[in-house]
């Protein structure tokens, strides 16, 4: 009995102490797995380069906006509600810290999804590049340097969706490895259970061991879920709105599209885009357009408000909502949205006027995929801009092609702009004037118009491609590099002993831009043309938002000697207050009344009444259009000498216009028609 009591003895002793050590490894496995959930938690709830790097980018962009407006801010990092003005040294301190996380980065290990690395890695590149550009600019910067803000914005704007997007990736990634941490700790924790419970025959100690370190883990666990889900809130968040993003909206979109195949009931995806809303910035900074856009997104949550509804920011100024609901019943909600979004804003003191256009996508009736909903919202979004904005379109299958066609010509567009104008080039048709005195024609001048040679499509219609830059919102840029490689042409001719007068137009956004006086006044002094050579053309029908402000601005540039011109008078809708209320030069009558002068009396009525109204104002006349010795006879008796068509010369490559002037052959210079015979005594060639 001793001998089998020892052993039994000696059997429980080891049992005993296997039981401690299997314990004991348990215990460790679940502390480390804990610690390693829980590292990979801090990491993405503040601690993760990805994230401080998209907080502080924000933060110097809203610092550097309110030091420029001269807004206060509240100090509540220090815990006090008082606010106080922005200093350069705040800005200098916010750039110092984005400077320092941007060049700092690889050096830290991010975790970045695999198949996005290539192009982090560029991100970080570029953003390093654009920070030593707007280094000396942010040195010199100071309240009220509007030039230098733009410039610092449209150097650093570009960034913010990449820095937004690869933040959420590697919150994401950090959120993915953190789950399968957790159910390799929810195994363990089992796996502690079973222990437990076959560990009651070891003795009292074991057991009140266990219990105490599995309610430890349970509550360290729940605990950690706690995290976890303040955690996904924020990855699946917009920070700004409140408003659920990209991410959010995919998981929502597959989980409508599982209870659409279930039940049998459709939804709809609705993109909103803010028209405009770049113009908020651009004017009252990126403080106030935050505001303008957690307004609206209150807007959109009270019209939006059924127990399925679902509305999230994807970015920028572009919303989407999810409605489980038939289109006639989305349309008549969308028509409200459309309302509530074209009613005012009131932000301190200013009544600011957007309006919104709108993209329907309908599953499963027309898309069938959360990508193709996505995709199909997206076509019809353009679409609605496309007619006019501020209105809704329903994705078509037959628009795919076309609307598919103008993306890919914007993001070839942007792209070529991107590139110094790869594609582009600067077309002149010449403008000819009669001397009085011996009857003869000599070229004076010359209008820029601006072709786009496409590299698989050709040559695109011009309306069509400026069409796009205006909707792109690429009209600015696209205007600045027409106006900088003219007047670098104008330059070189004149340096070759042709003095030329250039004629450019002003597009709406030019003109509505403050800044427009002192940009052009900078360009000439870059490129050293003589002011007293350029004339500016106005369409008549340009949306001109304040009218005196307009007018005060081209003064300015008059007083240089710029010379302005109205283009395509009788078109439009200007009157005479408004042409006496601008400092104009030329009026150019428009091709459509002189296409029919030689048929029509009432387009000849037409033409003599405005050479007497332009003559009555003391303005120079130049008739657009000629075509046929008819037409420049009429138009000669009526005392108009300067014209500019088709019987003088298409649009011409600037090495045209050189051999043109320099008296080479007619035909080497026209795009479709012979030039009159320069041989002719009645045409001579502006002598050099």
């Amino acid at each position: 009995m001793k001998f089998y009591s020892k052993v039994l003895a000696i059997a429980y002793l080891i049992s005993v102490v296997g039981l401690l050590l299997l314990e004991l490894t348990q215990f460790q496995k679940v502390d480390r797995l804990r610690g390693q959930i829980s590292q990979s938690y801090e990491m993405i709830s503040g601690r993760d380069e990805g994230i401080r790097l998209e907080l502080e980018y924000r933060r110097f962009r809203s610092i550097t906006g309110k030091y420029v407006f001269g807004e206060k801010m509240l100090e509540m990092s220090s815990g006090s509600d008082t606010a106080q003005n922005v200093s350069h040294e705040m800005v200098m301190q916010w750039f110092d810290i984005l400077w320092s996380r941007v060049f700092s980065i690889n050096s830290i290990g991010v975790e970045v999804p695999e198949a996005q690395h290539d192009k982090f890695n560029s991100l970080l590149i570029n953003l390093r590049s654009s920070l030593r550009e707007v280094d000396p600019l942010v040195q010199k910067l100071r309240p009220g340097n509007l030039i230098a803000f733009r410039d610092i914005e449209d150097a650093l704007s570009p960034y913010e969706e990449d820095i937004t997007s690869m933040a959420a990736a590697i919150a994401q990634t950090r959120v993915e490895r953190a789950s399968t941490l957790q159910k390799r700790l929810d195994a363990a924790l089992v796996s502690m259970d079973t222990l437990l419970v076959s560990s009651a025959a070891g003795g009292v100690l074991i057991l009140t061991l266990f219990g105490v370190e599995a309610y430890r883990a349970r509550k360290e666990e729940s605990r950690i879920k706690g995290r976890e889900a303040r955690i996904r809130f924020l990855a699946e968040h917009d920070a700004l709105t409140g408003l659920g993003n990209r991410s959010f909206l995919n998981e929502k979109m597959n989980r409508f599209i599982e209870y659409a195949d279930a039940h049998g009931e459709g939804f709809n995806l609705i993109l909103f885009d803010l028209d405009k809303f770049k113009d908020v910035n651009d004017t009252f900074g990126h403080p106030m357009g935050d505001r303008l856009l957690k307004n609206a997104a209150a807007r959109l949550t009270a019209i939006f408000s059924g127990e399925t509804d679902i509305v999230t920011r994807l970015g920028g100024d572009e919303f989407a909502v999810l409605q489980r609901a038939d289109f006639a019943t989305s349309e008549k909600v969308v028509g409200e949205v459309i309302d509530a979004l074209s009613s005012a804003f009131e932000l301190s003191g200013n009544d600011i006027r957007i309006s919104s256009s709108v993209g329907i996508s309908r599953y499963p009736d027309l898309s069938h995929s959360a990508d193709e909903l996505l995709r199909d919202a997206d076509l019809a979004l353009y679409e609605a801009k496309k007619q006019g904005r501020q209105r809704y379109c329903l994705y078509e299958t037959g628009m795919s092609v076309a609307i598919q066609n103008r993306v890919c010509l914007e993001a070839d567009l942007r792209h070529s702009l991107q590139c110094g104008g790869d594609g582009l080039e600067v077309y002149y048709q010449p403008q000819v004037s009669t001397d009085l005195k011996s009857g003869t024609c000599k070229v004076t001048g010359v209008e820029a118009l601006v072709r786009w040679f496409h590299p698989d499509q050709g040559q695109i219609p011009t309306l069509d491609f400026i069409n796009i830059a205006e909707d792109a919102g690429l009209i600015g840029t696209l205007s600045d590099w027409i106006f900088r490689e003219a007047c670098t042409d104008l330059v070189n001719w004149h340096q070759s002993g042709f003095k030329l007068h250039l004629s450019i137009n002003l597009s709406p956004h030019q003109l509505n831009n403050d800044n427009l006086a002192s940009e052009l006044i900078q360009l000439l002094e870059r490129t050293g043309i003589d002011p007293n050579y350029l004339t500016l053309e106005i369409t008549e029908s340009v949306d001109v938002k304040d009218t005196r402000k307009a007018a005060k601005m081209l003064s300015q540039l008059s007083a240089r000697g710029i010379s302005l011109a109205m283009d395509d008078f009788g078109t439009g809708y200007s009157n005479l207050g408004y042409l006496k209320s601008l400092p104009l030069d030329i009026l150019k009558i428009d091709r459509s009344f002189v296409k029919q002068i030689e048929d029509k009396e009432e387009d000849r009525k037409l033409v003599r009444g405005i050479i007497n109204l332009a003559r009555g104002m003391g303005l120079k006349i130049i008739a657009e259009g000629v075509e046929t010795e008819e037409q420049m006879q009429f138009l000669q008796a009526q005392k108009c000498h300067t014209f500019q068509g088709y019987l003088f010369g298409r649009p011409m490559h600037k090495l045209s216009v050189l051999a043109l002037l320099a008296n080479a052959e007619p035909n080497v210079f026209n795009e479709a028609i012979s030039l009159p015979d320069l041989s002719d005594p009645s045409v001579t060639i502006v002598d050099p």
